[in-house]
């Protein structure tokens, strides 16, 4: 046979490679479709980019095409016929033993896109070439790129680019998720926590500062718990990042379940329990349990949702750009509401006192000096904190209040407020004296 007559066996046989390799790959799932070299450059942030100049390339990693990605195969095999004269006349030059040039080259992560060259990459695979000489363009990204991806990874990868271009996390800081949307859901959690360091430290803090402290104070010590405790085993689909979002879920539907009726701190086992189950529900996965136990225990979990309640509070209510010397800080959740609640009443009282619409500020402002703060007062005059260790005046606002309301209630009688502190302090039936329940 003449070389032609060589040259064109081969591409029928890389033809016929390529159709067997996609029949395959639709029962294994695996992905057989060059990347184009766009929609994967749209997907990340290019952090820059130079000129590598002449290299050996490892062919196996060429995975992507600037222009011909319709044309052949992830590993370069010929999808087309219209491609036949050009890749035969390349195979031609193989047998001739004619040095061609080098083909150029993008590199992104450890990918490779051809941007010149597709039938010499194609003809040199099919001769089981395991390197190539190219000329190198790389452009830097913070992530890692590598040739087992699909499109739905490099979507995922594409996140977690944007999520440590914006906190400035190294690479390898945060575990991959393996659902889409979770790294917004991340920054998310990254901005309140730059709130709550904000509050903490009076100044204000930057975004790749607060992603730091975050990392380290809140992400890392959970992550640890999903390690040592082996939950990851259970969940083969996700990561650790993916279980550190249950968790969050979690701690919502814990807020939710304080809100319910579970504000009194003796009813901490009852609102855990009534949480996992809803978590349970939602997520009908055996380990669920043994995450939700892992965390019950955790110093910042019952800070962290006081801390969200404070947040939204204050943002409701203006309290401290109206006075900004108030300490309204709370050690049970699901108080902040009903603190929001007495000043949408004042709100109401003094609204009906001047026959008009009264500003939530301006109730804010008028609840704080004219009600709790006379009652933080009594509270600080009689000492009534020191009876309490561990717990703010705010909650001893509110605990008088019910305190008072309590004993109009069980003994029909009209006790003053500093009656119902004494009472509060001393533990005491106003009657016989003996201590309450």
């Amino acid at each position: 046979m003449t070389i032609h007559q060589y040259a064109s066996n081969d591409f029928e046989r890389a033809y016929r490679k390529a159709f067997w390799r996609k029949v395959t790959a639709w029962l294994t799932k695996e992905p057989t479709t060059l990347l184009p070299f766009h929609d994967v450059r749209e997907r990340m942030p290019i952090k820059g980019q130079h000129y590598l100049g002449l290299q050996q390339v490892p062919i196996n990693r060429i995975v992507g095409s600037l222009g011909r990605y319709k044309d052949f195969d992830r590993v370069f095999l010929p999808r087309q016929t219209h491609t036949r004269n050009r890749w035969i006349n390349v195979d031609r030059a193989h047998y001739e033993q004619v040095i061609l040039p080098p083909v150029e080259l993008i590199k992104m992560g450890e990918l490779y896109f051809v941007k010149d060259g597709n039938h010499r990459v194609s003809v040199a695979r099919e001769w089981e070439q395991e390197f190539i000489d190219a000329y190198v363009i790389e452009m830097v990204i913070p992530v890692p790129l590598t040739p087992e991806m699909d499109e739905d990874e490099l979507e995922l990868v594409k996140e977690l680019a944007i999520f440590l271009d914006q906190t400035q996390l190294e690479a390898n800081a945060i575990r991959s998720s393996n659902i889409p949307g979770q790294y917004g859901i991340l920054l998310e959690h990254i901005s309140f926590h730059q709130w709550l360091l904000g509050e903490q430290r009076q100044h204000e803090v930057s975004f790749p500062e607060a992603a730091a402290s975050w990392y380290t104070s809140v992400y890392q010590p959970l992550v640890a718990v999903i390690d040592e405790q082996g939950i990851l085993q259970a969940f083969p689909k996700l990561s650790a990042t993916d279980l550190y979002l249950w968790l969050v879920k979690y701690l919502w539907y814990l807020n939710l379940a304080y809100r319910e009726g579970g504000n009194d701190a003796d009813a901490a086992d009852e609102v855990e329990e009534k949480a996992a189950a809803k978590l349970k529900d939602e997520i009908p996965r055996k380990s669920v349990a043994k995450l939700v136990e892992a965390v019950k225990d955790a110093e910042w979990v019952e800070s962290y949702i006081l801390q969200h309640e404070k947040r939204t509070f204050l943002e409701r209510t203006h309290l401290l750009e109206l006075r900004p010397e108030a300490q309204v800080d709370m050690t049970v959740i699901g108080q902040y509401d009903v603190l929001e609640k007495h000043i949408s009443v004042h709100r109401w009282y003094l609204g009906e006192q001047r026959q008009c619409d009264v500003p939530v500020s301006e109730a804010t402002a008028s609840w704080y000096d004219k009600i709790y703060l006379p009652l933080v007062d009594l509270i600080r005059e009689q000492n009534i904190l020191e009876q309490f260790p561990g717990r703010t005046e705010a909650d001893l606002y509110l605990w008088i209040l019910e305190k008072q309301s309590d004993i109009k209630a069980e003994y029909d009688l009209d006790v003053s407020l500093a009656e119902a502190a004494r009472a509060l302090a001393d533990g005491a039936d106003p009657d016989e004296g003996e201590k309450l329940e």
